[in-house]
């Protein structure tokens, strides 16, 4: 360490493998786990998960999601809603990587139409991508909070051409 130039990230290799065992444990299982890159940024850490047997990895950027499939991770979840550009965005990440399940957050009807749209035509093809309806359950930080609201938001994932419902994000409130 004290040939480090500073500053430089240095990482245990011992003290990370620990931590992502313990990590395993507390979640009971692999298939229960989907940490968010955005932690450690580096695709030498992502394969260190998947070598673990975590598959399914979070992401908070096109570039770090990028950066997951690279490194060999085939199932992601970008955790914010697409607009504007980034609905291309997702459309051009589906070309580039059609072999990874690819979902985001949605709590407008507007961005789902849109997203819904840019994943089958005018481009003559239809590909799906995944969307999680990001649900307000008291923190008030992201999401939807009226039930009835959310419930039509999810019909219109489920009815949308190109789109496949994943579920729920919260953040415990």
């Amino acid at each position: 360490v004290a040939e480090c130039i500073s500053p430089s990230l240095v990482i245990i290799r011992e003290t990370l493998d620990s931590n992502l065992r313990n990590m395993i444990a507390i979640a009971g299982s692999v298939s229960r786990l989907r940490p968010h890159c955005k932690t450690h940024k580096m695709a030498a850490v992502t394969k260190i998960e998947l070598a673990m047997g975590i598959t399914k990895h979070k992401a908070a950027t096109f570039a770090e999601a990028e950066m997951l499939a690279d490194a060999g991770v085939k199932d992601i979840f970008l955790a914010y809603n697409l607009v504007g550009p980034n609905i291309d965005r997702a459309v051009k990440f589906r070309t580039k990587f059609p072999d990874v399940a690819f979902a985001a957050t949605a709590d407008d009807a507007g961005m789902i139409t849109a997203l819904s749209h840019a994943m089958k035509e005018p481009r003559g093809w239809t590909t799906k991508m995944g969307v999680v309806l990001d649900l307000d359950v008291g923190q008030h930080r992201t999401g939807v909070s009226d039930p009835a609201r959310a419930a039509d938001l999810y019909r219109q994932i489920i009815e949308s051409p190109g789109l496949e419902p994943w579920g729920f994000h919260v953040y415990d409130g």
